[in-house]
């Protein structure tokens, strides 16, 4: 978690957290159980402690907009051949020495992102440029759950389906809620040993692959898995 307080201009109430009996609150949205004083935020960056609660600091904003086609996701059996509207905002609940889009997880000015990006004009945005689905990616969108969510009913009210773009690395409370207004998802295993979770992004194995085995067992969420292979670290004939 940060250290530095700050007042916050621009938030919106989160859910999943609890009070302490020292004062401070508890994430419960992810693994990660971040535990922070009045003005700290997360080590996602966009999840704080304000006024005694955990709020969200990038409800409807945005670090941009793209129309891609769904392979880019990837995804390659769900909607084949059809152009999604892809958006995210900022921050991670993943370190990921390796990121490819580090600029944005991890970006700290929220200067960068764009102040009109309400639900309802994402979901008419996605109508007007012909895109059958709106993707979350960029960053992963489960440390934003709040608005992806009523981005989602948005969009499913327009006939507009929804995708995640995830690392998976979140709670079981939070899963069953997020994963309910998803249609598809990539889920980014970065590997198959605790060891590299634990070194490479500063997290674990095993909250993924709960994650992985509750889309197959418990929703009908289609998912697709990505592993980008690192020589070295997650390559050997024994983890492929």
């Amino acid at each position: 978690m940060t250290r530095e307080t700050e007042a916050f201009t621009e938030i919106h109430p989160g859910r999943y957290w609890h009070a302490l009996d020292d004062g401070r609150v508890r994430c419960d949205l992810c693994p990660r159980l971040c535990t922070l004083h009045e003005g700290q935020r997360g080590l996602c960056f966009v999840r704080a402690c304000h006024q005694g609660r955990i709020v969200l600091t990038t409800y409807g904003r945005s670090s941009g907009f793209c129309v891609d086609p769904i392979e880019k996701k990837p995804l390659n059996h769900f909607l084949p051949g059809t152009p999604v509207l892809s958006f995210g905002t900022a921050g991670c609940n993943l370190a990921c020495k390796f990121c490819q889009n580090w600029d944005i997880s991890k970006a700290r000015e929220f200067h960068r992102l764009t102040d009109s990006a309400s639900p309802g004009r994402i979901a008419r945005a996605a109508v007007e440029t012909g895109s059958r689905s709106v993707a979350f990616t960029y960053n992963d969108p489960v440390i934003f759950l709040e608005y992806a969510v009523d981005v989602a009913k948005a969009c499913h009210a327009k006939g507009i389906k929804c995708v995640a773009v995830t690392a998976g690395y979140i709670e079981p409370g939070p899963r069953a809620e997020f994963f309910a207004h998803m249609d598809a998802a990539n889920v980014d295993l970065k590997c198959f040993t605790d060891d590299f979770y634990r070194r490479l992004c500063s997290g674990r194995l095993q909250p993924v692959l709960d994650t992985l085995k509750y889309l197959k067992h418990k929703t009908e969420v289609w998912f697709e898995t990505t592993t980008l292979l690192i020589p070295g670290e997650n390559d050997s004939d024994d983890e492929l």
